[in-house]
């Protein structure tokens, strides 16, 4: 069975297209905080370039921009969007957080994963879940 994992980055409603990894998705959170230098605070796309700089090895593929309507998805939405081993990740690059859908969830969870190497509006994940 194959690890694997999708990651999209999101500001307001733009969303990018999505990072397919075909193996180590568990290790998706790490691989985004290990990102998050390469990463644009207000541009999505630009993130999914950065994400493939910092890890050329890592990204299988990209898949494309859900459809509209995607802010609103609950878990069955990205289950049929993606529904693989170790399910979505969506950066949030305003509230620099990441939120998962797992195969085996019928919740999202937020994913502790340190973003603080963004450029522009630091805040660390700690500081934004406590507040």
């Amino acid at each position: 069975m194959r690890d694997e994992a999708l990651i999209h980055f999101f500001y307001g409603r733009q969303i990018s297209a999505g990072v397919h990894l075909h193996t180590n998705g568990g290790a998706a959170p790490a691989l985004i905080s290990e990102a998050a230098p390469y990463l644009h605070p207000k541009e999505p796309g630009r993130c999914v370039v950065g994400f493939c700089a910092a890890h050329p090895s890592a990204v299988d593929d990209i898949v494309s921009v859900p459809p509209q309507g995607w802010q609103n998805w609950k878990f069955q939405e990205w289950d049929s969007w993606f529904g693989r081993i170790n399910g979505v990740f969506l950066v949030d690059l305003t509230k620099l957080i990441v939120t998962q859908y797992p195969l085996y969830s019928c919740a999202p969870q937020v994913v502790r994963c340190d973003l603080t190497g963004l450029p522009g509006r630091l805040m660390p994940v700690e500081e934004w879940l406590t507040s």
